[in-house]
């Protein structure tokens, strides 16, 4: 089970382990985007510092509706506590946790300040 909590701007966040450079996993701090399609979209700062190669970029719609081209990675994540390869993609806002790397997933939250996140593998 993955945790987080929900923070000052309602934001669901976690944590989760990505594989560093060193060999070694470390936490990335993401919010949940049930809007972002993709597995994860991390700064370029933090992909730095992860463990990772080059994957094939990705034409993106944002919410504006423009059109844009994402240098994307391949990294690994622990994900239900298993190393799960991802697709990482890079962009310089908020690190995301999208809906292609939640499937199979059940999400819960307290929609509070400080409310409780928990994301657990559905069974089957």
């Amino acid at each position: 089970m993955i945790r987080g909590k929900v923070n000052q701007t309602g934001q669901a966040r976690v944590t989760l382990e990505m594989l560093g450079r060193s060999g070694l996993f470390q936490p990335v701090d993401v919010v949940l985007d049930t809007g972002f399609t993709g597995d994860i979209l991390l700064p370029p700062d933090t992909i730095q510092n992860l463990e990772v190669s080059r994957s094939p970029a990705i034409n993106a719609r944002l919410a504006s509706g423009q059109e844009i081209l994402l240098t994307c990675w391949r990294g690994i994540v622990l994900w239900h506590d298993k190393p799960y390869i991802v697709v990482v993609a890079e962009s310089g806002g908020e690190p995301l946790l999208g809906m292609n790397l939640l499937q199979g997933s059940r999400i819960t939250l307290d929609a509070r300040l400080d409310g409780d996140v928990t994301i657990e593998e559905l069974a089957g």
